[in-house]
């Protein structure tokens, strides 16, 4: 077969930047980490990493041993991004800005977040300041290196397939018309540096696609395809097989996908009245419900609109096999909402009447999913086999969507939610992309299938595996019963739930939890583990539904969560994680705490001691904690047993993230009877507070004798 053959680009020689050391350094200031710390962005490792806790943008003020003379600078960095260096001879002249202070470097990365650039003169500092804005994906900054580079030709290039998550390992499968995306690599000195900008490119079998390249089609098994490189006197070559899959679908069906809203409001849209990104009261919309055929054209098919059960517009449609069509409806928009029905009287050989209607509330949040072929293809093959009610990846979204709805209206929490949770979510978007096109803007395929769409509030991405399969965990799996009880995802993907949610600002509720190994400490010099907790001890949270591990039902502390940015769209973000994730933990406490404490026979625990330990980090687990020495507070109860906080016991700075969680207390309560432990769970104090208990809120707890707790 004739393969195509596609040829982009010139080049002349090629260049390594070779690192050169800064040498002896300390950092003067910088934006707080997460992840690693400063140093490591200096250290001329691209292995460790500097990263902020979706604080963008990041600064990063460092001080020199020794004056050192620069000549050329690289940057790497996670995503398109600005950045700026400044220098001085002295740090006094960098932070005045004046006297010696220049400005180095002020440029944009390339899409990967690489930067190197030659000074136009030499020049000699001391004092550094680096500060960048990440311009893609969310606002975590990941600095990886700035350094000071010589320039050294290359003297190797490979190419190397882009895996589509970083845990993937590269594949030389690609199924049929999907996506590939390459880098050169140059080689000089042991150090690689990306050279894909810089490379004559050369394919047979692909065309360009974006980013990347995109596999002719394969009507029936293999064939092989290559992608070259050249530059300098150096070629590099990658070597692929492109293959076709089997497709089982022969179904013919009238399948209504989706309805969008019109037109596309970004959700940090100026307010118009009814807060940001919502269309203006009396605002003339347009809704567009979306239809496909599958396997057989249909013609004149009948529609109706209903709007809170009355028609308010009929019509025909027509669509042709394998594509789809629209229709439109014209409303005024309200923001109280209503709910909207789009239905249609399908062929008499339309396979599955579980597909002809979508019904929703105007006023919901717009959920978006990115789907790639090979992943949209599997659904039609083996959906209606999962779920006779489904056919297409369309019909299972509206499927988990619909129980997610049940979950809201079933959320009754009283003085949080006490006719179910008001907020509703519908499927305003969906659009099909090839085979492993996901991300198509930086990120995660899963997470942020693409980061520049702001006009739905909450988006996730599904994508097939890097050798183009698709991963088995969307197997079809028999299910009974309800399909809240643990059923496979290819019925009801619960996690996905769950992942939502965190797109919305929910924290992990299970980050609460305190296991055995968290907890070092030593009371009258014997290990609390072992003596008053068991060996195996675990504690887990309070409220353990959706972000606590239970995804059959949303607990009261999520729904608090829910309930406090009711009837909002998305806001620093609607893919999973936002700048507003967790912002409630410092900022929704009582001006005022106090506890409580009974024995367990029900009496005062009078005169008793109280002693807190507040956890410390433990880096490179999620939410680690550990609690250790001697204890942050030690107390005296009155003689009702109680103790009052202006403010409350915790840290001024909360944290429930990647390698620190201090949002669990561990107490010892020492009275006469014995010594009690009990935790304080910083999600009751929100509660406290959602209920409208914000000036003061007290808390009775009652001991549990050893080996239990309470909380």
């Amino acid at each position: 077969m004739l393969g195509l053959i596609v040829a982009l680009g010139a080049t002349s020689r090629l260049w390594v930047p070779v690192p050169d050391p800064w040498g002896d350094l300390r950092v003067a200031r910088s934006t707080r980490a997460d992840i690693g710390s400063a140093q490591a962005a200096l250290d001329a490792s691209p292995s460790t990493l500097f990263r902020t806790p979706s604080v963008n943008p990041a600064e990063l003020v460092f001080e020199l041993a020794r004056p050192k003379e620069v000549r050329a600078v690289r940057v790497l960095v996670a995503d398109r991004s600005r950045v700026l260096l400044e220098a001085a001879d002295s740090l006094q002249d960098l932070e005045s800005r004046r006297g010696s202070f220049r400005r180095l470097v002020e440029a944009e990365t390339d899409a990967g977040g690489e930067l190197t650039i030659e000074l136009p003169a030499p020049t000699t500092a001391r004092a550094f300041r680096f500060w960048t804005r990440r311009l893609k994906g969310d606002d975590y900054v990941h600095v990886f290196e700035v350094q000071a580079v010589r320039r050294v030709p290359a003297r190797r290039l490979r190419l190397e397939r882009i895996p589509n998550r970083p845990e993937w390992k590269p594949s030389d499968r690609i199924a049929s018309e999907g996506i590939v995306r390459v880098r050169a690599l140059a080689e000089a000195e042991g150090v690689t540096v990306d050279a894909t900008d810089r490379v004559a490119w050369r394919a047979d079998g692909f065309r360009r696609w974006r980013d990347g390249w995109q596999a002719v089609r394969v009507e029936r098994g293999e064939r092989r395809g290559r992608i070259e490189a050249s530059a300098g006197g150096l070629e590099a070559r990658l070597d692929l097989v492109l293959f076709s899959y089997p497709r089982s679908h022969a179904r013919t069906d009238v399948d209504v996908l989706h309805v969008e809203r019109l037109p596309r409001l970004a959700y940090d849209a100026p307010d118009r009245g009814n807060g940001p990104g919502w269309p203006a009261e009396g605002q003339r919309v347009v809704w567009r419900a979306w239809i496909a055929a599958h396997n057989r054209s249909a013609s004149d098919v009948p529609y109706r609109w209903l709007a809170d059960g009355r028609e308010v517009a009929r019509g025909k449609v027509s669509v042709r096999s394998g594509r789809w069509a629209s229709v439109d409806l014209g409303r005024t928009w309200r923001q109280r909402g209503e709910t909207l029905r789009f239905e249609i009287d399908p062929p008499a050989w339309d396979a599955n009447a579980g597909n002809n209607a979508r019904e929703f509330r105007t006023n919901a949040l717009a959920v978006g999913f990115w789907v790639d072929q090979r992943m949209w293809d599997h659904w039609l093959d083996h959906q209606h086999r999962q779920n006779p009610a489904n056919e297409s990846f369309a019909d299972w979204a509206w499927y988990v969507l619909g129980l997610w709805n049940g979950m809201m209206e079933a959320a009754r929490h009283p003085g949080l939610s006490p006719e179910g949770l008001t907020d509703r979510v519908r499927l305003d978007r969906l659009v099909v992309v090839p085979t492993l096109a996901l991300p198509l803007n930086g990120g995660l395929p899963s997470n942020n299938p693409d980061s520049l769409d702001k006009t739905v509030d909450l988006a996730w991405g599904f994508s097939s595996e890097a050798d183009s399969s698709v991963s088995d965990y969307w197997s079809f799996r028999p299910h009974q019963g309800s399909p809240l009880r643990n059923p496979p995802a290819f019925l009801a993907d619960l996690a996905l739930i769950h992942e939502l949610h965190h797109a919305r600002y929910h924290i992990d509720s299970y980050g609460f939890d305190v296991h055995a190994p968290s907890i070092r400490v030593r009371l009258d010099g014997k290990p609390l583990i072992g003596g008053l907790l068991p060996e195996n001890f675990v504690r887990f949270q309070k409220y353990p539904g959706m972000m606590g591990g239970d995804y059959s039902v949303l607990d009261e502390y999520v729904a608090g969560v829910w309930a406090r940015v009711a009837g909002r769209r998305a806001r620093g973000g609607n893919m999973n994680a936002p700048a507003v994730i967790g912002e409630w933990l410092e900022t929704d406490l009582p001006k005022r705490t106090a506890w409580r404490f009974l024995l367990p026979d029900g009496s005062p625990a009078s005169g008793a001691r109280l002693w807190i330990w507040k956890a410390k980090p433990d880096p490179g687990v999620w939410y680690g904690k550990v609690y250790e020495g001697e204890p942050d507070l030690r107390l005296r109860l009155d003689a009702d047993g109680r103790v009052e906080f202006d403010g409350t016991p915790f840290p001024k700075k909360l944290r429930h993230t990647f390698g620190e969680a201090n949002t669990v207390l561990l107490c010892v309560v020492r009275a006469e009877a014995g010594d009690f432990v009990h935790f304080i769970e910083v999600s009751d104090l929100h509660l406290a507070f959602w209920r409208g208990r914000r000036d003061f809120a007290e808390f009775e707890a009652r001991l549990v004798p050893p080996p239990g707790f309470s909380h």
